[in-house]
């Protein structure tokens, strides 16, 4: 039985039995694709109907109700048990036993995100695979066509300094410190930035690092903070020992690994960084152990076409690995070397093009894009290979880096077609304080100072290492595409 309904009309559906779950001992079932999902007009749309008539009309949720979904199944179901309660009232989850889900995970009862914000990213480099992140500290970092900006998504102010060759960024764990990667003069290069709310940014030390010819393709820390792991464009991985703040001791590189035969295009720490993952373009995958800045090789995952994966949040075993096309999505278990779960798509009409792991309810968030131009993006979330938790769709063209909050309650989707989408994940909305705070502009003195070509968004020109801090209203008008005026949020200025 459903937990309950509300909010919008979505209609029943079950999971599947174990017997016909996507395992490696069991092929697929021919005639079930639980994600292809129906083509009807507004069928996942995203509104709080309810909370929006409630609030309109001062009602007590307690008390007052607007809308009651029942179907015949469950009103027979209600009588055989005499139960007296609506069961919208029962906040007992249908899926108790965890064992059921091919992941660890707390799934939502129903689905609640909405678009809070849509961001205008003009000329951003989306031809290198790291160019934005969002840290700890709620700053989210992007490298545009010739700047680098800092900014935080509530706010208006934002550091804009000139990035013509860099190619890829990382924060640390704590968010104080930014990871640069340059190539310049044919030589890559690693700048330790320290960021803070404060308008001073402070670069360290330029390192030069080993092959001179490459550049690096890819960063990413540690756990700790003390390494920084660099990928390049001929699959080289360094290690590299950052220096603490204000410490006078330069960084060196510890360690050189050479598995990869191409550019390497991801890496990611298991959550306690027990384990790392490489990937590269070519559809290669490494697992390693990592201990304190070595590595050593566990296995390697072969893939048909470009590999995606990320660990899950809590279980530091456990890795998702999806080839991109034809889509295969495999749970990987480290230590006994085998595939838990896996699901096959048998039709050729999409591909995945990335995903990630939600750190608060173990969902899994995958991102499809169609062969038929005319049908956008879709933002799928799962609880389980055979379980579609909710449908998410705001972009027009292919959905490259998915990042999260700090508090992990937000989703921020960039794809190809130079827009940053912040969805609230969980539904649950910013107080009307906040709110209103968010909406309205703090400019003074009218100046926004930005021009139609969007280049004031990162500053003035300068040289390399020149920033400055601006107010503006950076981020364009929601193009509400298929939202409806109960749209809770208006978009962010």
């Amino acid at each position: 039985m459903p937990s309950f309904y509300g909010d919008r009309f979505i209609s029943r559906r079950y999971a599947l039995s174990r017997a016909s779950r996507f395992k490696a001992e069991s092929k697929p079932d021919q005639n079930t694709d639980p994600m292809v999902m129906k083509e009807m007009p507004g069928y996942w749309r995203t509104h709080q109907y309810s909370a929006v008539l409630q609030d309109l009309f001062g009602l007590v949720p307690a008390r007052d109700r607007i809308l009651s979904f029942q179907d015949s199944n469950s009103s027979q179901e209600c009588f055989r048990l005499a139960m007296r309660r609506p069961l919208d009232w029962i906040v007992q989850s249908t899926y108790q036993n965890q064992q059921k889900l091919d992941w660890s995970c707390h799934p939502r009862t129903k689905p609640t995100g909405f678009i809070e914000a849509v961001h205008d990213l003009p000329n951003i480099k989306s031809h290198y695979h790291k160019i934005i992140d969002w840290s700890s500290a709620g700053q989210i970092a992007a490298i545009f066509n010739k700047k680098l900006v800092i900014w935080t998504p509530t706010s208006d102010v934002m550091v804009g300094m000139r990035a013509r060759d860099t190619t890829s960024i990382a924060f640390n764990p704590s968010g104080d410190r930014l990871a640069i990667a340059i190539f310049m003069m044919n030589r890559p290069w690693l700048d330790i930035m320290e960021v803070s709310e404060s308008p001073l940014v402070r670069h360290g030390a330029l390192k030069m690092l080993d092959p001179l010819d490459q550049p690096i393709s890819y960063l990413t820390w540690d756990g700790s903070g003390q390494y920084v792991v660099c990928g390049f464009g001929n699959g080289q991985i360094s290690i590299v020992h950052v220096r603490p703040i204000f410490s006078k001791v330069p960084e060196r590189v510890d360690s050189k690994y050479y598995a990869h035969q191409s550019t390497i295009i991801a890496i990611k720490f298991s959550c306690g960084s027990r384990y790392m993952a490489t990937a590269d373009d070519l559809g290669q995958l490494y697992i390693w152990y990592w201990n304190g800045g070595h590595l050593a090789p566990i296995t390697r995952w072969n893939s048909s076409m470009c590999a995606f994966f990320d660990w899950h949040p809590w279980r530091e075993d456990e890795i998702v690995i999806a080839d991109s096309e034809p889509i295969t999505i495999a749970l990987y278990h480290v230590q006994s070397c085998r595939v838990v779960s896996y699901y096959a798509r048998e039709e050729r009409d999409c591909i995945a093009t990335t995903l990630s792991f939600n750190k608060i309810s173990g969902e899994l968030v995958v991102c499809f894009s169609f062969t038929d131009a005319s049908k956008p993006p879709e933002i799928l979330v799962l609880a389980s290979m055979d379980r579609v938790v909710d449908v998410m769709s705001n972009h027009e063209d292919i959905i490259t880096y998915l990042l999260w909050s700090p508090d992990g309650q937000q989703l921020a989707s960039i794809g190809y077609d130079e827009t940053l989408t912040i969805w609230n994940f969980f539904g649950k909305s910013l107080s009307n304080k906040k709110r209103k705070a968010q909406s309205e502009p703090t400019s003074t003195g009218g100046g926004s100072g930005s021009d139609s070509t969007g280049s004031s968004r990162s500053g003035g020109p300068a040289t390399s290492s020149s920033k400055t801090r601006i107010q503006c209203n950076r981020n364009k008008e929601a193009t509400y595409r298929d939202l409806a005026s109960s749209f809770l949020f208006k978009a962010m200025r």
